[in-house]
């Protein structure tokens, strides 16, 4: 399904949230014409949504978490930030801490600095998102611990937001592995007093705080003013 829902379709899905397993005209609450009505109640049976058993309409086990999402006073599917990790990696060389950064390739943000990062997918804990996006995008492996989780929301004011993201930070030390890039990143091994004179991603210098402490940073959230996403 889409996160955007038709007034019609979200109405039928409100009714049956409170009341599942209710006839057609009970459904109806908008007062539409039969063959209006039936056209969105059909197009959410198609999606899997909604299922008829006799005469009774009924949310589905997918109807039933999708509909979750729905603002049942506005009638809209209600946004939430994105759960992503960010991870770094530390090693020693010549003598000086280095610390694995990468340059974006990707837009949003194209040719910014940061960590690693990757979206947490759906019933996989954060480690192992860690774990999996440094391998993926670096070629390296290891064990991370995790250092802050941070909610950062992003764009020209509070009322016009255009990322929001809560970020689980992880560091791995002793990485194994020989660095690669891909094409959605070029990744750098660095001090940290270069990492500080490059153009890192807004609200950057909060995660690299919190990785040079090595200390676990309780929760925090900021919103950073980004014009050019």
């Amino acid at each position: 399904m889409k996160d955007e829902l038709h007034q019609v379709q979200a109405s039928i899905l409100k009714e049956l949230l409170f009341h599942n397993g209710t006839n057609f005209s009970s459904l109806n609450k908008l007062g539409l014409t039969n063959d209006h009505f039936t056209f969105h109640l059909k197009r959410l049976m198609e999606e899997g949504v909604v299922e008829k058993n006799g005469k009774k309409y009924s949310l589905t086990q997918a109807g039933k978490t999708y509909a979750h999402m729905l603002d049942v006073d506005a009638l809209v599917m209600e946004k939430q930030g994105t759960c992503t990790v960010a991870v770094t990696a530390k090693k020693v060389i010549d003598g000086k801490v280095h610390y694995l950064v990468q340059q974006r390739l990707k837009e949003p943000l194209y040719g910014y600095f940061g960590f690693i990062n990757g979206k947490i997918r759906f019933g996989e804990f954060s480690v192992d998102t860690a774990q999996r996006e440094l391998e993926e995008e670096t070629g390296l492996t290891g064990k991370p611990t995790v250092l802050c989780v941070a909610h950062k929301i992003r764009g020209p004011r509070r009322s016009e937001i255009k990322l929001d993201h809560f970020f689980f930070l992880y560091l791995v030390k002793k990485p194994i592995g020989k660095l690669k890039d891909t094409k959605e990143g070029k990744n750098y091994w660095m001090t940290l007093d270069k990492i500080k004179k490059l153009k890192t991603f807004p609200g950057f210098k909060s995660y690299l705080d919190a990785v040079e402490k090595e200390t676990f940073t309780p929760y925090f959230e900021h919103f950073i003013k980004v014009d050019n996403i």
